[in-house]
């Protein structure tokens, strides 16, 4: 047994050890590629814009208010740019009642027009109380652009510059530089005092454009918005007018006022709610998981399961995303899905090799051993062939051509040889045709079993049908006679033998038997017998007389075996004899042997042919002469 179990798991370890080996080095092999690829930005712009499309339209908070310079502002002001006194006069409305904490002008004031209107904003942004302005300051080559003097003395500057990808989209902004605030940076300071230190920050769009709350330039210069609407905010003053071309791409929408772009600039500032990419050497380590875990789990299964967990994993990832997005982290999010297809490709095309290979060496392993049929569904189902043993409870069948000795001596070698191969091949079609498994051949004798490596709950049934129809096919064709041995019982089936070279066979006690029982013929003159457990399958589909209790040879406990008819139920005629019969053999194995000698006596006048009723005649006349100290009714049989 040890040996067995040794040999059954030395390949399973094998075959496991390989997988694995195996599903390591493809994914070590993708994760490799896509580092690389990784690493030389291959696909950088598809993820920033992937990402893009993460952004929802959010509400935003009460804090943030735009007056926009837009068309209907300047067909009633006038064309832009306005003289600076217009401004100077939005400011004193604004002044007026309820006044805003902070005013941010996204206009450019680093040229001097006249002096009078220069001054007259001047000092409207001097008479403000509690409201203090930020200009728009540029960084133009390192150097910083600034308000005229007399604007810069009462006002807070920032440079209102941002970085667009090489994609054309504003997705991020420098803080600071050179120890200068961006113009959202030292707005936001200003209103909150305390705000994000980084000097870069991946602008946080709130949605499309038209998110903040949008008052008409002329309207509020008009008086005809209320103040409290401004009430301790951050107003935004900005063109909106399409003319103006203030308006850059980002992921949100493909155009977007560059004052509503500093709204969601400071709002993300307030809010600290930055996006920050994941660093690169997580993305690696996210990649290295992925594809050379998923490897090893991918190579253990089928290409369907794979398939089915590629796809789950790839809903999973995305959701993972979206939440990591949603909490402020953009996770890569093409690099670790390609990891996944790949690793999945590679494994099926794996498996596809690896399935031909192993179906080319089944059908090379079994192609002598299995009918077609059954052939073609081992190769569909190939786990059905276990490496190594495994006890199943099986039918197997042995057959031995009579005399074959004399046979083979009376003929020349050419003919023996084809005599030979016509009666094994019939047989062997015969047991094919019953879905049986060829075991092997033994000089003249045929082994084969049925029950595995394909599942058969009427294996014992095919058996018997196939002896009958090897009766039958013998009878028609040749001049000899065949002896044939059933037994149904537990064994051990599988890959047996060495490293080098094994055969799909059986094991065991129950395979001795069905040998013992194709010999034991001889001892009764019958073609066919079977045991008691193949009988037990198969008493009411098929036509059997008991032959006797027997202890085959090597065994001391006896057996009950039977000779198989045929298929069906027993005649009218054969039930006479077959009860007569029994009732002989009854008489016998309770020791009354005179009884049993008339009874037997009897049955030969009907049937003074019947080979067994004349060897127990014989046997019970021994009996008589020489009657045992002992009798359990066995028949122990001293020859094969």
């Amino acid at each position: 047994m040890e040996k067995l179990f040794k040999i059954q798991m030395q390949p399973l370890r094998s075959q496991l050890f390989t997988k694995l080996r195996n599903g390591i080095l493809i994914g070590l092999g993708i994760f490799a590629t896509l580092a690389i690829l990784f690493e030389i930005g291959l696909f950088a712009t598809w993820h920033e814009k992937l990402s893009d499309t993460l952004y929802t339209q959010q509400q935003p908070p009460n804090d943030i208010v735009i007056i926009a310079i837009d068309d209907t502002s300047i067909s009633e002001i006038g064309r832009f740019p306005w003289d600076r006194n217009v401004y100077a006069k939005l400011l004193e409305q604004l002044n007026s009642t309820h006044p805003p904490r902070v005013i941010g002008f996204d206009i450019s004031f680093l040229e001097n027009s006249d002096i009078e209107n220069d001054a007259a904003l001047a000092k409207s942004i001097s008479d403000l109380k509690n409201t203090k302005v930020v200009l728009a300051a540029e960084m133009s080559d390192s150097r910083f652009l600034e308000p005229i003097p007399q604007l810069k003395d009462v006002t807070f500057n920032g440079y209102v510059n941002t970085i667009s990808d090489s994609d054309g989209i504003t997705r991020r902004v420098n803080l600071w530089e050179g120890g200068i605030n961006s113009f959202s940076q030292q707005i936001a300071s200003t209103y909150l005092s305390e705000v994000q230190e980084e000097k870069t920050t991946r602008i946080n769009y709130l949605g499309n454009p038209g998110t903040f709350s949008t008052y008409s330039f002329i309207d509020v210069l008009n008086g005809e918005i209320d103040n409290s609407n401004f009430a301790n905010k951050i107003v935004l003053i900005g063109a909106t007018a399409e003319d103006l071309h203030d308006t850059q791409s980002v992921p949100t929408s493909a155009k977007m006022s560059g004052v509503e772009i500093q709204a969601n600039i400071i709002q993300t500032l307030l809010d600290q709610s930055g996006k920050k990419s994941e660093a690169n050497i997580l993305t690696l380590v996210t990649i290295f998981m992925v594809s050379v875990v998923g490897s090893i789990i991918f190579v253990l299964l089928s290409p369907l399961m794979i398939l089915i967990a590629t796809f789950g994993f790839v809903i999973f990832y995305i959701l993972y995303v979206i939440f990591s997005f949603d909490s402020g982290v953009i996770r890569n999010i093409i690099y670790p899905i390609l990891a996944a297809v790949f690793v999945a490709v590679a494994n099926v095309i794996y498996k596809y090799l690896t399935e031909n290979a192993e179906k080319k060496f089944i059908r090379k392993a079994f192609s002598f051993y299995l009918s077609e049929s059954v052939l073609n569904h081992l190769l569909e189902n190939p786990h059905k062939i276990k490496l190594g043993g495994e006890r199943k409870r099986l039918t197997v069948l042995f057959s031995d051509i009579a005399g074959f000795t004399s046979i083979s001596e009376s003929m020349q070698a050419h003919q023996l040889a084809e005599l030979l191969n016509n009666y094994l091949t019939k047989m062997t079609e015969i047991v094919f045709k019953n879905e049986g498994v060829l075991d092997k051949y033994i000089g003249d004798a045929v082994m084969a079993f049925w029950g595995a490596p394909v599942e058969n709950k009427d294996h014992a049934l095919a058996a018997c049908k196939t002896a009958l129809e090897m009766q039958k096919t013998i009878s028609e064709n040749f001049d000899f006679t065949a002896r044939v041995g059933i037994n149904t019982g537990e064994m051990v089936v599988g890959n047996m033998g060495s490293d080098q070279r094994f055969d799909y066979s059986l094991l065991g006690d129950n395979v001795n038997l069905g040998s013992r029982l194709e010999g034991i013929n001889k001892q009764y003159g019958t073609k066919i017998c079977i045991s008691q457990s193949t009988y037990d399958e198969v008493k009411d589909k098929v036509a059997v007389r008991k032959l006797d209790t027997v202890a085959v040879k090597g065994k001391k406990t006896g057996v009950p075996i039977y000779e198989l008819l045929h298929m069906g139920r027993p005649t009218k005629d054969e039930i006479g004899f077959l009860d007569v019969f029994e009732k002989a053999r009854k008489l016998y194995e309770k020791g009354e042997f005179a009884k049993a000698l008339a009874v037997f006596k009897n049955v030969t006048k009907d049937y003074p042919n019947d080979q067994a009723t004349l060897i127990y005649i014989e046997r019970i006349k021994e009996l008589i002469k020489n009657p045992p100290d002992h009798w359990d009714g066995v028949y122990h049989a001293t020859s094969k």
